[in-house]
């Protein structure tokens, strides 16, 4: 759905990435290290807001590396890799937070597992050779503003939050299930055609 906000976000990140001279795979393991520092800070359940602010800068270390490696020429096949095995990493950290904060720990297996089922089937597209961006209601940056509202609900209101961020993230998980359909609708579709073509 924010796809289409994409080419709008590339150009404001193009601009920052033209002076950044860092090793884009190097901004990659410093938002998941950020990440971990947001996990390591909800375990001992300690400077609370600080945890939303790292999660933050994970995601837009995340959105900075990709544009970085366009702006600098250093687009690479591992630096794809890499990107989207810590962006898996990510997922697992930020839901592991909400657990550790209170988010009910059925409704937080069912959106990791969700999650992981919407990017699994863009993987199994993309080595089909179907194009699967854009496609399902919820992408990453729909996903993370979902884990990001549960999140600050979890830090205003503590204990008076969790029931709301429950719902927030079964809302994640039913999103997610809905992907899940649409794409594999979408597979089965674009695969009779090319097969009905050959």
């Amino acid at each position: 759905m924010l796809t289409r906000l994409r080419p709008i976000v590339s150009k404001y990140l193009n601009v920052i990435a033209q002076n950044i001279d860092l090793n884009p795979n190097i901004i990659t393991l410093i938002g998941l290290a950020l990440s971990f520092l947001a996990l390591v800070l909800a375990v001992l359940r300690i400077f609370l807001p600080l945890i939303l602010v790292l999660v933050l800068l994970a995601s837009f270390a995340d959105a900075l590396d990709g544009a970085v490696a366009r702006v600098k020429g250093k687009a690479s096949l591992w630096g794809g890799i890499l990107d989207s095995f810590c962006d898996r990493i990510e997922d697992v950290v930020q839901l592991l937070i909400l657990l550790l904060l209170g988010v009910n720990e059925y409704i937080t297996i069912s959106a990791l597992v969700t999650s992981f089922l919407v990017s699994y089937l863009r993987s199994l597209g993309e080595k089909a050779g179907i194009k699967i961006e854009g496609v399902g209601l919820t992408e990453r940056a729909e996903r993370l503003i979902i884990v990001l509202i549960a999140l600050s609900i979890l830090i205003i209101y503590g204990e008076e939050g969790k029931l709301i961020a429950d719902i927030v993230i079964a809302i994640l998980a039913l999103l997610n299930t809905i992907t899940v359909l649409q794409r594999l609708h979408y597979i089965h579709k674009k695969l009779k055609k090319l097969e009905g073509s050959s």
